[in-house]
């Protein structure tokens, strides 16, 4: 894809700057790495290697909203161009920045645990809310969504929260459909319940890694930049509902569903 001299400066600003911390860092790490004992280094560079998969998935969890506002920006910058008005394109890149803050303050959350403020939501916006920034990639790549929520489901939920899982599991289905093919998401009430399942027919994931994909750093894609982070800042907001995700698949080639649980509101 070519970038617009705006989303070219914003990599090349980005790359700079993590380049000059990279150098600085190496160098304070090779002055602190020449002053310890075998076993302290050994420790050392043990939790040198988890902050390095930590920041990783940090890195993975923000680069769908940053993505999206560089790919938003590319569009404005083409409605100005004819004479349109931008400020659509301006005004979900205003709330996919915003996301991205929000998403470092989850993360805090995650290491720092926090009550989440939950209350009765209408499902379908939240859901709609959630794909709209991110329907002209599934366009782009061919995919047919189909959604089945019905507008009387309510649940109990912290919107911006739920709003980040969606988007995860979304972003997920995309990566297993690099050819294009269809994306179901149906909700249903059961019970107290409400379940939101989101099925597609992409390349599924093998039984071995199906049963250790919400450990630690586990992921199914790690040549494709997962990281595993993502399903368990999922599984972290679904508990803290009072809900799951539960995640199935009948092996490779053979497509993947996710289904979320949620109390009824």
């Amino acid at each position: 894809m070519e970038h617009t001299p705006f989303a070219l400066a914003v990599l090349c600003l980005a790359a700079g700057l993590a380049g000059g911390y990279a150098l600085g860092r190496r160098r304070r790490r090779a002055r602190a790495e020449a002053h310890l004992p075998d076993e302290d280094r050994i420790a050392w560079l043990q939790r040198l290697s988890t902050i390095g998969q930590m920041m990783s998935g940090v890195v993975h969890e923000v680069r769908t909203p940053l993505a999206t506002v560089i790919l938003t920006a590319e569009h404005a910058q083409r409605v100005l161009d004819k004479g349109g008005d931008p400020r659509p394109q301006l005004a979900t890149i205003l709330g996919e920045a915003d996301r991205a803050v929000e998403i470092l303050s989850d993360i805090l959350d995650f290491a720092k645990p926090s009550p989440l403020e939950l209350k009765p939501l209408p499902l379908a916006p939240l859901i709609k809310a959630a794909l709209e920034p991110i329907w002209i990639r599934f366009d782009e790549r061919g995919v047919d969504v189909w959604l089945e929520v019905p507008e009387d489901l309510v649940v109990r939920a912290s919107q911006r929260h739920f709003h980040q899982v969606i988007t995860i599991v979304l972003m997920n289905a995309l990566d297993a459909l690099p050819f294009g093919g269809r994306l179901e998401l149906i909700a249903r009430r059961d019970g107290g319940t409400v379940r939101v399942a989101l099925k597609d027919n992409g390349v599924g994931i093998d039984p071995v890694a199906l049963k250790g994909l919400f450990a630690p750093f586990a992921t199914g894609r790690a040549e494709r930049g997962g990281t595993g982070l993502g399903l368990n800042v999922a599984r972290w907001i679904m508990t803290k509902h009072g809900g799951d995700v539960a995640i199935t698949s009948e092996g490779t080639g053979k497509g993947t569903t996710v289904t979320l649980t949620l109390p009824a509101a």
